[in-house]
């Protein structure tokens, strides 16, 4: 897939003296799409953070074994792909806006069944359903955002949607830590509210102009832009998809490459860090750390910091060096875990704050890359393909994490989660493209 690079110098207009749309200065459309997307972003990371305090609670109550505690964990990340392909491509053939917005009402209704809750099965079922829910906000709602984005600062907004992300799970861990009750379906079920706030805001978002544009739907596409952006601009000519966007088309003899390491990447980056971010408290004890609020006040901070440390490295860097540079990080992180657990204390801790420091930080290019390496007909479909090729490792990571550290040890562990960042590294090396400053269109 070609990546086209813009220079530095003024944006081309068109014969009418009109500049693209992505080089319109800062509009209400813009603020609205953000915090459409950035709040599903939120929710997303609720969701997935408040089941580890959900499942202190539950353990007792409904005798779950290590294996049970990670099929639990991992059922919404097992969902995730399942959503990811699926609701990407109807994305393509339907439109962002239809899939986009009423998500939102399966977050909803998804959250309160938890209340009902019975039994083991019946909670990985519905942690299944809200995966496959999550999974359409990685799909759709990371194109809806780059579609509506301004070029110049589109990597800081979109890697704002893992701001948005980490905000979500460290929150769902204040919750359960400030949660004084024992009801753990009460816990699971508040992922309801943000999801009605998100959804009331989504219900007054367009369609993206870029996708109609792609539909051939140009003057309702014109209509977007007119109302939202003014008349003094205008969409680039866009490739127009087949009737009926088909995953095929990210993998032809041009596409193959890029499609397959947009999801490779991913897949490298997420599989340690949902392991050891939901089982964090067995993690914390296995380094010897006593676990107590202000430790857990610290941990979170530091993934903060990390995620906004990202933002900031997305806007001075590029997307190449980012990758190889965190993948070379995080894999000497784990690599000094694994291979040398009787360091001293200070080292151990050292390391342990750096990946917690350096891993949310990476995170952020997931929700970048996707967007710009593929073309809008097809974008939500590659996106969700990505997402969807990610959760393999995180939901097996996850679900296998609790069992591996009773077997192996933690040291042990650790190690083998090195060859992620490992294999991530190499494959930067050799395929990571370049798409920093590309008109999406």
């Amino acid at each position: 897939m070609a990546i086209a690079i813009l220079s530095g110098g003024p944006a081309v207009r068109d014969a009418q003296g009109r500049l693209p749309v992505d080089e319109a200065p800062l509009k209400t459309i813009h603020v609205l799409a953000a915090a459409a997307v950035l709040g599903g972003a939120v929710l997303d990371g609720y969701v997935l953070g408040i089941v580890g305090p959900a499942l202190s609670l539950a353990g007792n109550e409904m005798q779950l074994s290590a294996l049970a505690q990670g099929l639990i964990a991992s059922s919404a990340l097992i969902g995730i792909f399942v959503g990811g392909l699926f609701f990407g491509n109807l994305a393509d053939r339907f439109g962002r806006r239809p899939v986009f917005g009423w998500n939102l009402a399966a977050f909803i209704l998804l959250s309160l069944m938890q209340l009902f809750v019975q039994d083991v099965w019946q909670l990985v079922a519905l942690r299944l359903a809200l995966g496959l829910a999550v999974g359409v906000e990685y799909a759709v709602g990371s194109s809806v955002l780059a579609e509506f984005s301004r070029r110049r600062g589109r990597g800081m907004l979109l890697g704002s949607f893992s701001i948005g992300w980490q905000v979500g799970f460290t929150l769902a861990f204040i919750v359960g830590a400030l949660y004084q009750g024992d009801n753990w379906r009460m816990l699971l079920a508040t992922s309801a509210v943000p999801a009605i706030i998100t959804f009331v805001l989504r219900m007054t978002l367009p369609e993206t102009p870029m996708w109609l544009q792609a539909r051939g739907r140009k003057a309702e596409a014109r209509a977007v832009v007119d109302r939202h952006f003014g008349k003094e601009f205008y969409i680039p000519e866009i490739e127009l998809g087949a009737e009926h966007a088909s995953p095929r088309e990210l993998f032809t003899a041009r596409t193959w490459r890029q499609s397959l390491y947009s999801g490779l990447f991913w897949f490298c980056q997420v599989g340690p860090f949902f392991g050891i971010f939901t089982f964090m408290m067995p993690v914390l004890q296995s380094l010897g750390v006593e676990e107590s609020g202000s430790v857990d006040m610290w941990l979170n901070a530091i993934q903060i910091a990390g995620a906004f440390a990202g933002i900031l490295l997305l806007h001075w860097m590029s997307r190449r060096g980012f990758v190889i540079w965190t993948f070379a990080i995080i894999l000497l992180t784990l690599l000094g875990l694994g291979l040398f657990p009787q360091a001293p204390a200070w080292i151990v801790l050292g390391l342990f704050g750096i990946y917690m420091f350096v891993a949310p930080a990476a995170n952020d290019i997931q929700y970048v890359y996707p967007p710009e390496i593929f073309d809008t007909h097809v974008r939500a479909t590659g996106v969700g393909f990505s997402a969807a090729f990610s959760r393999i490792s995180a939901a097996g990571v996850t679900f296998l994490l609790p069992w591996l550290m009773q077997t192996f040890g933690f040291s042990a562990t650790l190690t083998m989660m090195a060859g992620f960042p490992l294999l991530g590294l190499v494959l930067s090396i050799m395929w990571a493209p370049e798409t920093k400053g590309k008109h999406l269109s």
